[in-house]
């Protein structure tokens, strides 16, 4: 009964103690590191389940460190969203850390081995932390520790680019974490509270003695974790971070690691201020304008990339403009939509960098237009990378299409249809960028090509081929993570 009690204490400490550990083996046992980690990722995800299970059956869970209430103890949260995202987290964890058995080897230095998994588990532990904390500082603190985790996952690669990416990355980071600092700040002075519901109750209260101050606050969150979530125009540093990379950071900094910001910025919107101040603050409508640019300018500068992977990168900053567009429309089926991009998302861009890690690994192409005939040479690879890339599309049956189509509903819940018209142009930019590569893949080989195997390791196809399934299974089964998830929007929005 204790341990089930203590679970969710369990799960951040037992996923943080490996990762000390681990320091240990990358001196003298290498070779052990990437099974210690899937080992600890993999109790983290069973915890995960067990934790869902009790959230399924009603349940919100409390967790008070040392039994200190709050406001003055650490408290730990969990409902709907935060299962949400730490099934998401440690199921996509544990795939990419499968995939870099065989794939990290060939990019990174072999004396970095050992020590990329430290990072790797300090990182899972951070963002994990980051959605299930009921206190602000602590989320700060997680904040920054997964910045600099992420920073690190980056700069394992050891070359020039990548060094250069992570400069980028860090300074910038450290910069929205400051931004983030200071909007906490503002908060603690107005509400003389930390814990999440001890400074919304404080802020209903005294809200109307500060409007200048809390438009102030708002807008330093905003841009705090707008930076750290890649929300155009503060995305500058993704590119170049995600491009460089090893295909296993990529997956994780691009489909996991820029979302924990988001649903960070979606507690605090929604469970601090509340949505009648969202409205009143006129934030919803410029986060609707920068979700608009988003989708736009992330399509047009993915279109003119020519490297695989720095197109993926743009696709992202496109991508996260889909989730702010469903949390500015404020409506149940809006709001709805942005948490299912959140996962599907996630399952895609994974999908499409381990996709192209295991290209780099089997031919050493980087470049979308030497892909000819790769369709035939990699075909498990290759299928993979077309569900992938028609869901990000939005063709029926692939995820991609049912969280376009409730971001239609939200617009229309919204009063808002103009918001339809972005949808479809965005569909069809990423089409103009998508299917080419697919074209050439199977299209532009000649006559003589013969359909092989791919010569990429099983422990590199299996979580590929696990991702696209997952797509698949989301366009067509959508009916129970939309009902889950609406439970959490009806339940900290309305």
């Amino acid at each position: 009964m204790h341990l089930w009690k203590t679970m969710p204490f369990l799960l951040i400490i037992l996923s943080l103690l490996p990762a000390f550990v681990m320091a240990i083996f990358a001196r003298w046992k290498r070779e052990v590191c990437p099974y210690l980690a899937i080992g600890s990722i993999a109790f983290s995800f069973a915890v995960s389940c067990l934790l869902a299970f009790r959230v399924m059956g009603g349940e919100t869970i409390h967790y008070h460190v040392s039994d200190w209430l709050p406001p003055w103890g650490i408290e730990i949260f969990i409902d709907e969203l935060a299962v949400m995202m730490l099934l998401l987290l440690t199921g996509c964890f544990l795939l990419i850390t499968i995939f870099s058995i065989k794939a990290l080897p060939k990019e990174i230095p072999p004396l970095a081995t050992g020590w990329y998994y430290t990072l790797l588990l300090l990182t899972l532990t951070a963002m994990m932390g980051m959605v299930v904390t009921n206190d602000l500082f602590n989320m700060y603190v997680m904040v920054e520790v997964t910045g600099i985790g992420a920073c690190a996952l980056v700069v394992a690669k050891g070359e020039k680019l990548s060094t250069e990416a992570t400069l980028r990355y860090l300074m910038l980071s450290s910069l929205g974490a400051g931004f983030f600092l200071f909007g906490i700040g503002f908060l603690y002075q107005i509400t003389g509270n930390l814990n999440i519901p001890y400074v919304a109750t404080e802020l209903a209260r005294v809200r109307e003695q500060y409007p200048f101050l809390l438009w102030a606050t708002m807008s330093f969150i905003t841009v705090g974790l707008g930076v750290k979530a890649a929300l155009f125009p503060l995305h500058i540093w993704l590119p170049d971070a995600h491009s460089s990379a090893p295909s296993s950071s990529s997956a994780i900094l691009s489909g996991l690691v820029v979302k924990v910001y988001i649903v960070s910025m979606l507690r605090i919107y929604f469970m601090v201020f509340g949505f009648e101040v969202f409205h009143e603050t006129y934030m919803r409508y410029l986060i609707l304008f920068l979700a608009t640019l988003a989708i736009i300018g992330g399509s047009f500068f993915a279109f003119v990339q020519l490297e695989l992977k720095r197109r993926l990168a743009y696709s992202t900053v496109a991508q996260i403009g889909y989730i702010f567009l469903g949390f500015g429309l404020g409506t149940v089926w809006g709001i709805t939509a942005a948490l299912l991009h959140i996962i599907i998302h996630a399952f895609m861009k994974t999908c499409l960098f381990l996709s192209a890690g295991a290209i780099y690994y089997q031919t050493g192409r980087k470049k979308v237009t030497h892909f000819s005939g790769l369709g035939y040479q990699m075909p498990v690879t290759m299928a993979a990378f077309t569900i992938a890339s028609l869901s990000m599309v939005g063709i029926p049956l692939f995820g991609g299409f049912i969280t376009k189509y409730a971001l239609a509903m939200g617009s229309l819940e919204a009063n808002n249809p103009y918001f339809i018209i972005l949808i479809v142009i965005s569909g069809l930019l990423n089409a103009a960028y998508y299917f080419p590569i697919i074209w050439q893949a199977y299209f532009t080989s000649g006559h003589d090509v013969k359909l092989k195997m791919d010569l990429v390791p099983l422990t590199m196809l299996i979580p590929i081929v696990i991702m696209a399934l997952g797509i698949i299974y989301m366009g067509i089964f959508p009916g129970g993570p939309l009902s889950f998830l609406e439970k959490a929007v009806t339940r900290f929005v309305f």
